[in-house]
């Protein structure tokens, strides 16, 4: 018996690197996810993790300068929905999980910045980085049903 997974397919966006654009590839994220078996209510958190990938890369790798470019990479496997967002800026010098501590009961002691990589890696069933050739990309996906263990 011959057993045929589906096909892949992938929706390739480009911004420059303005935080005003980031918007556009947030609703694409959303219509992709329509297209998913995902749940509705989980519509809103890939593209808040797609959002804060592309807000760190322009605020960090390019640092806010604009006049270049912040590639995004969204697909659907059969099991999972999959993300890539890639600049050619600054790295990041050192990639692991992230952990926060504050005391939620006081306003104050919460973080205003750094929190990006913590949400996605918090939503996201994988999330990894790589940096070569001067090409830098964040990678995360999303399991339509956890895998078995």
């Amino acid at each position: 018996m011959v057993v045929m997974k589906k096909a892949t397919k992938t929706l390739h966006l480009s911004i420059e690197s303005r935080l005003s654009d980031v918007a556009l590839v947030g609703h694409a994220v959303r219509g992709i996810c329509a297209c998913s078996p995902l749940k509705e209510e989980a519509y809103g958190e890939m593209e808040v993790c797609v959002v804060e990938a592309l807000n760190n890369a322009i605020t960090h790798a390019y640092r806010r300068q604009e006049g270049f470019r912040v590639d995004t990479s969204i697909t659907l496997h059969h099991d999972r929905i999959a993300f890539e967002v890639s600049d050619t800026g600054k790295s990041i010098e050192e990639f692991a999980p992230r952990s926060l501590e504050f005391d939620p009961e006081e306003i104050g002691s919460i973080p205003e910045n750094g929190m990006g990589l913590f949400i996605i890696e918090t939503i996201m069933d994988e999330v990894s980085y790589n940096s070569r050739e001067g090409r830098n990309t964040l990678s995360f996906c999303r399991y339509f049903t956890q895998p078995q263990a």
